[in-house]
Parts: C-alpha cells; structure tokens; sequence
C-alpha cells in the first residue's frame, strides 16, 4: 500500500504551535543587547528574562551545554510533532559529519575525541565512535560509514585534515540534498540547492584568493547545486567567468563582491550577503500560515539564534569589542 501523502493542512496544529513559539526566539533586539552588555553577566541576563535558566558562574562550557540542549529540545519537539519527521532528521545528519570529523581527525593524532562529539545527530554519538574505533562502520547508514571511511584513509595517505573534511562535507551534502528531495517539499528542495550553491561560491573565492590550482578546487566543489559542476569545472581557467555563473541564481547579489574577494578584497562582506541571501530565501517560511515551510523556518531560526548566542558570548567572555563581534554576526537572525 503506498504511503500517505501528506497535505499541507496535516501541519495545522504543529504551525499553530510553532507560531507561538517563534516568540522566544532570540532575535535581532536581544542579541544587540547582549552585545552591548557591560559583562558576560549582564548579557546572560538578556537570555535568563527570556525565559533561559542560566546557571550560577555559567562559563563557555556551561553556555555550550544551554545552547545543547537548546537544539536538542527543538529538534526532539518538532521531531515527535511533524507529520513528516524526515524534515527534522535532515537537519540532524550535519551533526553526524560534525561527529565523523572530530573522530577522524582525533584517532589521526592519539587523541580522545568525546568532549567534540554532539548529541544533535540522527545516530547517537556513542554509536558512531564505536563503530569507528571497532571498526564497524558497516552498522552505520551506508552513506556516514563510507564517508568515514574514505576520510579515514585521505587522512592516513595525505596526513591533511583539510582534504579529509572535503570528503566529509561531499558526503554530508549528497545526503542533505537527497532527503530535501524526498521529502516532497519544493521549497525545502530549492533551500538544499541554494546551500549548496552557496558553499560552492564560498569554496570557489577561497580557493582563487590562494591561487589553488583545479584539482584542488575540485576536491572542494560538491554536487547538488542549481549550477552544475560541469560547467564550474570547465570554467576555471577564468575566475571572473568562473564566479559569474552564480549570476543566475539567488546569489547574484554576491558576485561583485566575490569577484573582488577573489582578487584579495574584503570576504567578510561577500561572505556576509551569502548569508543573507539564504535568510531571505528562507524568510518566505514565515509568511506561510501552516503547511512543513513553518517547521522548516523554525529549524533554521533556531540554528541561527544558537549560532548568534555563540558568538556574541565568545566575544563577551574574552572581552571582545561589540562592534568587532558584531561583524561576525548574520543579518537577519
């Protein structure tokens, strides 16, 4: 019997009660205040009225595990809510790679990589790390283990972590990309597709600011996106042609200012308007009443709001002016 097909309308209750939440959500006004806090003790404070229950003397370590169990708790809600919980799962498989990477690269020099591994993933840390040490990673999903296994060997043959994060991240997006197309949702299909867009230009401007050569970038581009690698690849001897071929995307607003970041200009400001432009694209998710675009949004304001926290409170704890943390920060939280 085929399954179900599920209509925008079985979203109701959970878009209703999304909506209510979106209210909590750490935003824009609140971050600027913990910015301007005078102490990493005033900016907490923002988050305590906010409803956060924040430990006494709350370190980074302490931070980290709020902001844990933050995602946790938004992840297990929507999760146990959503009419299609493949949605959420999708959001969890970067914690996996995340997972993957730290074990990788921590058997590779003797260390012990538990306090790096997250709780966030599909398939339970522990797991992953038991597969990996026991040489198991045949239990894991097919796509986790064979990644882990490939950045293992990168790692062993080259002694470069860079290459083995390529392998990863590949990975990691193939598996992304495809649940966004199984999931029925267009829009989140199209979301998969600008990200990946975006980290192929991202990866492309690093790339020719360090005068890398192609098989380099090659290893650094990854499938998925709405600009094929085929062309990408067949561009490269000119980096302005190379670049302008996102011109046609979501991302043209950031092809000047990639070409100039290529060329050694500014890539914070480029770096910055790919950011914004895949928050605007998902700021269409909170126009919509009901339906998985609310979920979605959701999922991604949460990331964002952690992010943010992260780093407005790295830059408290080490006294870092506001203004240069705040260049560190996303527009439109």
């Amino acid at each position: 019997m085929a399954a179900k097909k599920i209509k925008d309308t079985d979203y109701l209750y959970l878009s209703a009660y999304i909506h209510a939440r979106e209210s909590n959500i750490i935003g824009k006004d609140r971050i600027e205040r913990m910015l301007e806090a005078r102490s990493p003790e005033e900016a907490l404070k923002v988050l305590e009225d906010a409803g956060w229950k924040i430990p006494d003397n709350c370190g980074a370590e302490q931070l980290e595990a709020l902001l844990s169990a933050r995602r946790d708790e938004a992840f297990g809600d929507m999760g146990s809510l959503a009419p299609n919980a493949a949605l959420v799962d999708a959001f969890r498989i970067k914690y996996d790679y995340h997972n993957a990477k730290a074990l990788v690269k921590a058997a590779a020099v003797g260390a012990d990589a538990e306090k790096m591994l997250s709780g966030a993933g599909r398939v339970p840390a522990a797991v992953i790390s038991e597969c990996f040490l026991e040489n198991k990673l045949g239990s894991l999903p097919k796509a986790l283990g064979d990644g882990i296994a490939q950045a293992a060997d990168v790692l062993a043959r080259t002694g470069d972590p860079q290459l083995a994060d390529f392998v990863l991240d590949k990975a990691y997006y193939a598996e992304f990309v495809a649940e966004a197309k199984a999931s029925g949702s267009p829009f989140f299909e199209g979301y998969a597709a600008l990200s990946v867009d975006c980290a192929n230009l991202k990866s492309l401007v690093r790339a020719f600011r360090m005068k890398k050569d192609d098989d380099f970038i090659e290893r650094t581009l990854i499938e998925g996106g709405s600009v094929k690698l085929i062309y990408i690849l067949s561009a490269l001897t000119n980096p302005e042609s190379t670049l302008e071929l996102f011109g046609n995307t979501p991302l043209a607003p950031a092809v000047e200012q990639a070409k100039s970041a290529a060329a050694g200009g500014r890539i914070t400001s480029f770096e910055k308007t790919c950011d914004e432009v895949l928050n605007a694209y998902m700021s269409d998710a909170k126009l919509a009443p009901f339906g998985e675009k609310p979920l979605i949004g959701y999922l991604c304001a949460v990331e964002a709001e952690i992010n943010s926290i992260r780093i407005v409170m790295t830059g408290q704890y080490a006294g870092i002016p506001a203004e240069l943390t705040r260049q560190r920060l996303r527009e439109g939280i």
